[in-house]
């Protein structure tokens, strides 16, 4: 069997090579018949029949046609979608908008070549008729990229800066603004370019404006470069707020913004300085502020945003009782000349004072941290007074009320005044030694000569230190 297939192989190749070209040559020679598919746009022609009677159109079905071409291979695949032309006349419309789709074929071929061109399922345009509408709209710009460091646009002109849209009455409804876009990029100087303009709706999208018409395809921008620099903004709080309340604390932003303009007019200008008022206030502050008050002619904001956001805190105070007595007073200035007493039982008296502040500060008080003293500055002669307790000043801490005690002032004998155990000195406590007391009398009777009188006085002011203490 083998040697059956091998025998006169070479003749056998031979066979099938003529075979093949034979096959070749009467296949172009009959070029038989072949179909090809082609997707072809729908031209609209007399568009202006319509637009004449105030009116546009949209395409419900018929926008694109499949055709099937049917001729000798030779010619069918030598067509491209450009040796067709598919259209509808819209001056035909029917009462149901609608026209018949016609190809047509474009390339010349003779008569014998001319291959048959048969459309698809889809072979009627319908649209849909709508009155038009034109409106006028502000033109306005959006800057794409980021001009040269220290330097911002202070001012873009349009031209024109209006400009007409028309089109289907639903579709210019929908239109907020017309834009156009320019790219700033790397700007140093004033520049002027140009931009296509686009339509948008209220929520900032785009529209296909495909089927409108603009007064104008092109809108020149001219822009403005300013010098930029960067200040501080500082919130200056002015007056008190109402009575038992207490101003706290101040929160901004930004606490700092970039100002642009020529380079004289920005000179003049260090930092942004807001004052408001808080008089009577007595609750916290919120409140947005328009910076552009705040600025000199000539100089602008770089930022979009105008404002800065405030937020004042106010707090109430609490009031709380605090109770002492005269151990825990201190006096001052005492005329070395002059001895001291309190009298009308006030030892034996508590003291109470009210206090006004923040809880917080309230809570860890102490009467040792507000110092109470008696000031005895100008009390040069021997008598009873009666005298206002004062206090160390506290910030954030107000006494309400300020009690008064009694003393009385005696004169000093020449040995107690020598001795030193009467009286006191700047900012201690009384301090009287019963002790030191009698021997000073026994030494102003033995200096003195001083008689019982006398004696017995002394021993009543000792007596009376002793109660005290």
């Amino acid at each position: 069997m083998k040697r059956k297939w091998t025998k006169n192989l070479g003749l056998k190749i031979l066979s099938l090579g003529l075979a093949a070209l034979i096959w070749f040559i009467i296949v172009n020679i009959d070029d038989p018949a072949i179909s090809r598919t082609f997707r072809l746009s729908v031209e609209k022609r007399n568009e202006d029949v319509i637009a004449s009677q105030g009116m546009c159109y949209e395409v419900l079905e018929g926008d694109a046609v499949t055709i099937t071409v049917k001729g000798k291979r030779s010619v069918v695949e030598a067509l491209t979608t450009s040796d067709f032309s598919a259209y509808a006349d819209l001056s035909k419309l029917s009462r149901w908008n609608a026209v018949p789709i016609k190809v047509e074929l474009t390339k010349y071929l003779t008569e014998s070549d001319t291959p048959s061109i048969t459309i698809g399922s889809v072979d009627t345009l319908i649209v849909s008729l709508e009155e038009t509408e034109t409106k006028q709209f502000k033109v306005s710009v959006v800057k794409k990229g980021t001009v040269e460091e220290g330097y911002c646009i202070g001012e873009l002109k349009t031209k024109p800066n209006i400009i007409q849209v028309t089109g289907a009455k639903s579709q210019i409804s929908k239109i907020d603004e017309v834009k156009v876009e320019i790219d700033v990029s790397n700007a140093s100087e004033n520049f002027t370019t140009s931009g296509v303009p686009k339509v948008y709706d209220a929520d900032g999208k785009e529209i296909n404006s495909s089927k409108m018409t603009f007064s104008t395809t092109e809108v020149k921008v001219v822009g403005t470069l300013l010098n930029t620099k960067t200040i501080p903004v500082d919130i200056e709080i002015q007056g008190n707020p109402l009575h038992g309340y207490r101003y706290i604390s101040t929160e901004y932003e930004p606490k700092s913004v970039t100002i642009a303009g020529d380079r004289k007019a920005l000179s003049t200008v260090s930092k942004i300085v807001i004052p408001i008022d808080i008089s009577g206030q007595y609750e916290d502050i919120e409140t947005e502020i328009n910076l552009e008050n705040y600025l000199p002619d000539g100089v602008i904001l770089e930022e979009e945003s105008l404002s800065v956001m405030v937020n004042i805190v106010i707090e109430k105070l609490q009031i709380k009782d605090f109770t002492f007595d005269t151990k825990d007073i201190q006096f001052k200035d005492l005329n070395d000349q002059l001895k001291f007493n309190y009298i009308n039982d006030t030892t034996s008296t508590e003291l109470v004072i009210k206090i006004m502040g923040r809880e917080e500060d309230l809570k860890n008080l102490k009467i040792s941290d507000l110092n109470p003293y008696i000031d005895l500055k100008g009390k040069n002669k021997p008598g009873s007074y009666v005298i206002e307790v004062q206090f160390a000043t506290i910030e954030g801490i107000v006494i309400l009320n300020k009690p008064t005690v009694s003393i009385e002032l005696t004169a000093e004998t020449d040995n107690e005044t020598e001795d030193g155990n009467q009286g006191g000195s700047s900012d201690t406590k009384p301090d009287i030694d019963v002790d030191n007391n009698n021997g000073t009398n026994d030494n102003n009777t033995e200096t003195s000569g001083g008689t019982d009188t006398n004696e017995e006085e002394d021993n009543k002011e000792v007596s009376n230190a002793e109660d005290n203490e």
